[in-house]
């Protein structure tokens, strides 16, 4: 509590331009912390922010994508590439270029025995290479379009999944192949290995399939998504499968992949492990996808999509473990300590789901990893590949979105929560701005604070951004919740609309008491001379029940605060043509008066209506005003003047101020009948009326005169 009260104690010391109720941004959701920018950092589904991995990058390509790697006992790694076909061996820190297949894509690699297996498309095959020469021979040829995924079967088959004819494989160490499953999917897009059966997931249905040695299938789950983009067995016959949407091509290329002469082999041109390339080869700003423009080149897939993670059970049980809504799940792989390691794009991020806890512990900049395999990770945009390191990372930062404060604001003191925190372990700075990105109008970051709770620091304005590094990383640390404090800039109240009603007409809310009360006017009271049918009512945007009373006017009006401030309101009067405002009411909660003018002399007069936020800005309240809203008081009755016309007896009505509404006659005290004015219109001050002299001989006659407030005047007509 003492620390809050600081921060409010801070806030009440802006300058009286900025409201005093202050406002509080919190990040401790884990879906909070993974709208900022992460690197060296874990999230984890608790959400907490926690030191990561480090992340080292092993190996710069000059292709845009590396789309597939393995490794070989002796710790060789190779990586599959696209758009030229080339097969990478990186030894130690020395990458270069094993082998080029006269088709683009290596979307598949696998390494037995002595030989590293190489799957092609599209259109391709399976070769099988020398690690050391690069030689290579065709050692299996699918004749399909596309070979998505290779797996090594316990017995040394080899599965091999394709499209589009949703096909899979079982291949002998021999090289002789069959057809142990023709789905119903365009593509047999991921395979693995458990026992004595094959996970199978599909790409267009998008199911995850069992397949046993005799080539009997069963689907184990049907996806709400349309790709099974990856499946990982652990060592405890777990499977795990990722889920995506995502569209393949449903027909062969349109044109053959342009063959090259020959295979390259071994002398193929090399690139830089651990550093940037400066070959200029080099592809930028091109994105993974899995369909192709001309046979030979890849083109666009959505920046985001959506994706799950399912859980494959020993028995056959699948089920949901974790939803991505922005985010396309491309790998699954196991990690050092037991979990379960999940790559994804467009934001580069790898994920750990670990005793029934999902975390981000990674992120690269390249944006779309696309392989993961014993902790490496490849990727696209442009094509790298990096290792995943069980040391904390050195260089964590976490950078928040830029949080919109929706106006021009002073900004107080922070707080940063956790566990095993002290000073200096983490450091804070920031930042603030007028635009809704950052960029050079930007404040400078402020000097990183070590304390865990002091002044924020920045310039007022309307978009705050913090950073968050760690000094001092620790495994056993965590920030839980950071929260900075901020009050707007006060604005004044705005009036969109003052409406005075109809005379006699007034709302009565659901609080207010039942009949008869609510047509008896209210004594007298504080407010001054005139008597009010008000009632507190439940500020809501109904007004109320629509009811009469005579010698009644309305007012109702629309305001609001942008500051989101209580607003109080006062309403004053005047005669038209004086200088004098006079009370009406004051300091009114609701959005609406209804008052008696049979107090006020017949004539027209004006009204103000003040808005106020003084309730929330006592020491610099900031006020709206609306006036030269008219309204008319008549509380005289019309005059009824009768007179003789040969047979007709004449009835005339005249009004000073206001139109005659209705005129009716009754004989001998019968209903009344409506007469209508000799201009066939009753809409004005002055009308006249006729009635033939046969229809009021003998009888009693009453005329009765009602203008538009409701005064009446009522007279006999005899004969004259």
């Amino acid at each position: 509590m003492r620390r809050l009260l600081l921060i409010t104690s801070v806030l009440l010391l802006a300058t009286n331009a900025f409201a005093v109720a202050p406002q509080f941004w919190r990040i401790r959701s884990a879906d909070e912390f993974l709208q900022g920018e992460i690197t060296g950092f874990a999230v984890t589904s608790r959400g907490e922010l926690r030191p990561a991995p480090a992340v080292r990058k092993l190996a710069t390509f000059t292709d845009p994508f590396v789309l597939s790697q393995t490794s070989a006992p002796n710790g060789d790694r190779f990586f599959g590439t696209g758009n030229e076909g080339k097969i990478y061996r990186l030894r130690g820190t020395d990458l270069k270029v094993l082998f080029t297949a006269p088709e683009p894509e290596i979307y598949a690699v696998e390494f037995r025995g002595d030989s590293l297996y190489v799957a092609s498309s599209p259109s391709g095959k399976i070769y099988r290479v020398n690690p050391e020469s690069g030689a290579q021979t065709v050692f299996f040829d699918p004749k399909s379009a596309y070979i998505w995924d290779l797996e090594f079967l316990p017995n040394g088959d080899l599965a091999v999944a394709t499209g589009v004819d949703g096909k899979l494989f079982r291949v002998t160490p021999q090289g002789e192949g069959k057809v142990v499953f023709d789905s119903t999917e365009t593509h047999i897009r991921s395979v693995a290995a458990r026992k004595d059966t094959i996970l199978a997931g599909g790409s267009g249905q998008g199911r995850i399939y069992e397949v046993a040695a005799s080539g009997s299938s069963h689907a184990l789950y049907d996806s709400a998504l349309n790709e099974i983009s990856s499946i990982y067995v652990d060592a405890n016959g777990i499977g795990w499968a990722a889920g995506v949407t995502n569209v393949l091509p449903s027909s062969a290329p349109a044109k053959a992949a342009a063959a090259k002469s020959t295979a390259q082999q071994g002398s193929g041109s090399s690139t830089q492990a651990g550093g940037e390339q400066k070959s200029a080869e080099a592809s930028t700003g091109v994105e993974v996808s899995f369909s192709f423009d001309d046979g030979s080149s890849a083109s666009s897939v959505s920046q985001a999509g959506t994706a799950e993670l399912y859980r494959i059970d020993t028995d056959g049980f699948v089920e949901p473990v974790q939803k991505f809504e922005r985010e396309m799940i491309y790998a699954v792989s196991g990690s050092a300590n037991g979990g379960v390691l999940v790559s994804t794009g467009p934001t580069g991020r790898i994920y750990e789901y670990r005793n029934n806890e999902f975390s981000l512990v990674g992120s690269v900049p390249e944006k779309q990893i696309v392989s993961i395999s014993n902790g490496v990770v490849t990727t696209t945009n442009s094509g790298a590949v990096y290792q995943i390191e069980q040391r904390p990372s050195t260089t964590a930062e976490f950078r928040s979105s830029a949080k919109d404060v929706e106006r021009f604001s002073r900004f107080g003191n922070y707080r940063i929560e956790g566990r095993n925190l002290a000073t200096g372990t983490v450091a804070i700075s920031f930042r603030s701005g007028n635009t809704s990105t950052p960029d050079e109008t930007w404040s400078a970051w402020t000097q990183p604070q070590t304390a865990l709770d002091g002044n924020i620091g920045a310039p007022a304005g309307r978009y705050l951004q913090w950073k968050l590094t760690a000094p001092k990383p620790g495994t056993d640390l965590s920030v839980d919740n950071v929260t900075l404090a901020y009050v707007n800039r006060n604005v004044a109240p705005t009036i969109d609309a003052v409406t005075v009603q109809d005379p006699a007409v007034v709302f009565i809310s659901s609080a207010y008491p039942a009949a008869p009360q609510v047509v008896e006017a209210t004594n007298p009271d504080e407010y001054g001379i005139f008597s009010s049918l008000d009632t507190p009512r439940d500020r809501s945007q109904d007004p109320g029940k629509r009811m009469f009373r005579k010698g009644f006017r309305t007012l109702t009006w629309r305001a609001r605060d942008e500051n989101g401030d209580e607003l109080r309101y006062s309403v004053f009067f005047r005669a038209k043509g004086t200088d004098r405002w006079l009370r009406l009411r004051e300091n009114i909660e609701e959005n609406q008066i209804n008052f008696d003018t049979s107090q006020l002399p017949d004539g027209r007069y004006e009204l103000r209506l003040v808005a106020s936020d003084a309730e929330a800005n006592p020491d610099l309240p900031l006020t709206s005003v609306k006036e030269g809203v008219e309204f008319l008081v008549d509380n005289t009755s019309p005059k009824v003047a009768v007179s003789n016309d040969g047979n007709n007896v004449v009835v005339r009505i005249t009004d000073d101020l206001s139109p005659v509404g209705r005129v009716e006659y009754s004989a001998d005290a019968e209903k009344w009948v409506r007469m209508t004015p000799d201009d066939g219109l009753a809409d004005s001050g002055a009308e006249t009326f006729h009635l033939e002299k046969k229809d009021v001989d003998g009888k009693f006659i009453i005329v009765r005169a009602v203008d538009s407030f409701y005064n009446v005047a009522t007279e006999n007509v005899g004969p004259r």
